[in-house]
């Protein structure tokens, strides 16, 4: 349970078909970034226009890189579609398989308004639903053989959700990790490929050493391994620390502007 300092045990730089069950504003980028390393993509989606994204090379959102990357490499996203067909082939051609499906928030907490009173987790039906329908797929595909399917939740949940609401749901022809990204939407690319860390929540060692042994052709970037629990809590406070400091430094610059002060001198002061 700490950062991985010696990575030549699990690392591989074998091309490899990596699946996303998911190809959305953050699996889509996520998916181009690996394609941009010489991996292959297959991908399954219920949206039907994702098909024209890459057969247009355009995407209909603002993603640095992404339209370049597409241009360059659409011909590695070998499988990818909403037919019954492109999950079969993601699961029979994949032995990694990345799941970036969301869990909104409900609209009451938007970020703008006042916080209501009340508390709602964030809605998992769509992660429960691409899970289960995944595993219906591993289930069927891998029926009467040993094979194993390392499958990478990367939504962001709350602390016992994967226990309580995903875990269930597998089967004995899948391994679970959790690896929530720590990315901003637009720069997903950039930040997917240049983390400050990879955080792998996992009870399979063999599964993690097959994801760390993927992020090794991506990056050089430390490793923390822990367990899944303790995952999701460092993403969902990893969120809460960074919105803290910007509301602390935003309430600094308010004093400095009603005091006279020059803000940029005091936080360089605040930086020794």
């Amino acid at each position: 349970m700490s950062f991985s300092q010696q990575r030549s045990n699990v690392k591989s730089n074998t091309i490899r078909h990596v699946g996303f069950m998911g190809l959305g504003k953050l699996g889509f980028p996520c998916a181009l970034a690996c394609a941009s390393k010489g991996h292959f993509i297959c991908g399954y989606d219920p949206n039907p226009e994702i098909p024209e994204y890459i057969k247009k090379r355009k995407i209909p959102y603002r993603e640095v890189h992404a339209e370049e990357y597409l241009e360059k490499h659409y011909h590695k996203f070998i499988s990818v579609g909403n037919e019954d067909k492109h999950l079969r082939n993601m699961v029979e051609s994949c032995d990694l398989i990345f799941v970036p499906i969301q869990t909104p928030h409900d609209p009451k907490y938007e970020g703008v308004t006042r916080i209501p009173d009340d508390r709602v987790d964030f809605d998992y039906s769509y992660l429960r639903n691409g899970i289960k329908q995944l595993a219906d797929k591993i289930e069927t595909v891998c029926a009467g053989t040993s094979r194993k399917i390392t499958v990478v939740i990367i939504s962001t949940v709350l602390p016992g959700t994967i226990d309580r609401e995903i875990r269930p749901l597998f089967n004995k022809h899948m391994s679970l990790c959790y690896n929530p990204f720590f990315i901003a939407m637009g720069t997903t690319i950039n930040d997917f490929t240049n983390p400050e860390f990879v955080l792998f929540g996992h009870d399979d060692k063999q599964a993690a050493d097959v994801a760390e042994g993927f992020y090794s052709t991506l990056h050089d970037r430390p490793v923390y391994r822990t367990s899944v629990r303790n995952a999701e809590l460092i993403k969902v406070s990893y969120n809460t620390f960074i919105g803290m400091k910007i509301t602390f430094v935003n309430t600094l610059m308010e004093i400095c502007h009603k005091k006279g002060c020059d803000v940029d001198e005091v936080t360089d002061g605040k930086k020794m």
